[in-house]
């Protein structure tokens, strides 16, 4: 079995504020922060991120301008915001899964792509449609992802049950179609079993 993902703390201060000791005032911040995040991510999901203007965000989270320029210097910042913790947690993942026999590596794969979908389903779907200046605020971390994603392939690919017998292959073949394959199944009402068991046909002999 893989481990669990370890949860990143959330953002709970304003960028260009002084140190906060409440913890009232954190915990109001960091609800705002969710809610900030949570709408942005949805409206430019299902939108795009270039049709969605700011002012749309602010409406949908019932914020202020004031209060949305605390934590963002403009759009682009919360487009990174939501998506590099995508990379940041699966690559926390992908590195622990390094430490399970290489059968486990794949199920993990598969189970770190449907956990990732849960909790962060709006990132995955924004990450195709990324411009190239912001996709090269996220390089390090999309680099660190890349690396750990090979590094547990090429530990699977040692007890020879990948289907195409090729770690370079099973990555394209990642890359492809994970994220793809949830969403067809994203409302069916047993889809998380159906995503694993295509998944695993897909990927594993």
């Amino acid at each position: 079995m893989s481990k669990p993902i370890k949860r990143q703390a959330t953002v709970r201060k304003p960028r260009r504020r002084g140190r906060i000791s409440s913890n009232k005032v954190l915990e109001r911040r960091g609800q705002t922060w969710e809610r900030l995040v949570a709408t942005a991510g949805q409206l430019m999901a299902e939108q795009g991120p270039a049709r969605v203007s700011v002012q749309q965000i602010l409406v949908g989270a019932g914020i202020s301008r004031g209060s949305f320029y605390g934590y963002c210097a403009n759009k682009t910042d919360l487009l990174v915001a939501i998506i590099e913790p995508v990379f940041t947690d699966g690559c926390m993942a992908l590195s622990a899964l390094l430490d399970e026999p290489p059968h486990s590596v794949i199920p993990g794969i598969v189970a770190m792509y449907a956990d990732l979908w849960h909790r962060r389903r709006h990132a995955l779907m924004l990450i195709p449609g990324v411009d190239a200046t912001t996709f090269g605020r996220m390089r390090n971390a999309h680099q660190a992802y890349t690396t750990a994603m090979k590094l547990a392939l090429d530990h699977a690919a040692v007890d020879e049950n990948l289907r195409n017998r090729s770690a370079t292959y099973t990555f394209r073949v990642l890359t492809r179609t994970a994220v793809p394959l949830l969403r067809v199944y994203q409302d069916h009402p047993d889809g998380e079993r159906l995503y694993r068991e295509s998944m695993l046909a897909l990927l594993m002999t």
